[in-house]
């Protein structure tokens, strides 16, 4: 940066900014790949080899003041639900819950939901192709996780749109700009999730299932158990990191191809690549932009000194452009090589549910391409007001089917 230059400023309110980030995360990231911002007192890792190490480094964590930013009043709703999760915790009590949570939610049991997970997109995108324009958010992408997920721990069908409901209004609190009336709904879906499963998790303990809640209550390991509050608290978390998530990875996927046409052309003549092509899409417009931690200890990190107290940003939709790691990387190649995005995390905190969340996109993807000719955009799309989850608020296409 030369004397006469402006310095570097991350400002999420710019102009433009919630419509294209990557333009303003390259600005800074080619100055300073480890940038404090004074705007939020926060540092902020845009490089890509630095956000991984922040987040494999033993002197970071959660700690509770990084479940939200701030949001939540202590003994609310909210505070009582999140107070167990994983999200939030750091070792041991993170090892403890991480290995008892992986035994139920393991390879074999998402794997077994292949067929399920198939079945559910073809009976939401059968009335969406038939209409000829519909809405991907609205009318498939937002109802595919929340119906995954409700049928894994065997929710009964009548209460999904419920759960749905619920789940949306926890979002904002994730965001670091959130109104009174938003917390205010938050507070109301908390509540509601906690009378929910606490009576649901009551009927499973009197009849286990083969459902996820069941093998939740049942699982154990040395003599350890999920208490009632992180059984609850953590089947919420699965809710809210499973379903805007993977409805966000949609929608920013499909209008990824709509605007890469070349791209849709060579999904439909090599299928195969649809797999790699849910990698590109979670690298080249991830649906979850940040993920924050909490130096525990003096360290350094990119050639800067960070304080123990203070706060890292890891920008993950910056590392997965960033340059020195992806050739050409402002640019959608669904046959991309060696396409590992950031998106899921890294280090123990890597997304327990990135399987399922990919084998959803594939599933959609794989359908909505094969059962097409066409898609094409119809309206302008509409993106969410947020800045930690990337997605869409509505995608109207207009599809013509052979």
């Amino acid at each position: 940066m030369t004397a006469d230059a402006p310095p570097v400023v991350f400002d999420p309110f710019a102009d433009g900014f919630l419509d294209e980030p990557y333009s303003h995360y390259a600005a800074i990231r080619e100055v300073e790949r480890v940038h404090f911002s004074e705007a939020i007192g926060q540092w902020l890792l845009l490089g890509h080899d630095e956000i991984i190490s922040m987040l494999r480094e033993q002197s970071v964590g959660r700690g509770d003041g990084t479940r939200f930013f701030g949001h939540y009043e202590e003994g609310s709703p909210v505070d009582l639900l999140s107070r167990d999760w994983i999200f939030g915790m750091d070792p041991p009590d993170h090892t403890r819950m991480r290995r008892l949570l992986s035994r139920a939610f393991t390879p074999r049991r998402i794997e077994s939901m292949r067929e399920a997970i198939e079945d559910r997109v073809g009976s939401l995108l059968d009335p969406a192709l038939e209409a000829g324009r519909f809405d991907m958010v609205e009318d498939v992408a937002l109802h595919l996780p929340v119906a995954v997920i409700c049928q894994m721990l065997g929710v009964p069908e009548a209460d999904h749109d419920e759960c749905k409901r619920a789940s949306s209004a926890l979002v904002p609190l994730l965001d670091p700009v959130i109104s009174a009336e938003q917390i205010s709904a938050a507070d109301v879906a908390a509540q509601w999730f906690l009378d929910y499963f606490q009576d649901l998790v009551a009927v499973r303990r009197r009849h286990l299932g083969d459902d996820l809640l069941s093998g939740l209550i049942a699982v154990e390991q040395d003599g350890s158990q999920l208490s009632r509050d992180e059984l609850i608290g953590n089947v919420v978390f699965l809710f809210g990191a499973g379903h805007e998530t993977t409805s966000n990875l949609i929608g920013n996927g499909l209008l990824a191809l709509l605007r890469n046409p070349d791209q849709m052309d060579r999904l439909r003549a090599e299928p195969e690549l649809t797999k790699n092509a849910v990698e590109e899409f979670l690298r080249y417009d991830p649906p979850v932009q940040y993920v924050g931690r909490i130096a525990t200890s003096d360290f350094e990190i990119g050639g800067r000194q960070v304080e123990a107290g203070q706060g890292l940003l890891g920008v993950l939709g910056s590392g997965n452009r960033d340059p020195a790691r992806f050739d050409r990387p402002d640019d959608l190649d669904v046959a991309r090589v060696d396409c590992q995005p950031i998106s899921f995390g890294a280090g123990i905190h890597f997304c327990i549910g990135s399987a399922l969340a990919r084998m959803e996109g594939r599933a959609l993807f794989d359908a909505l391409l094969f059962r097409t000719a066409t898609v094409t955009l119809a309206e302008a799309p509409q993106r969410r007001a947020f800045f930690a989850l990337r997605g869409l608020s509505s995608l109207v296409v207009d599809v013509v089917c052979p």
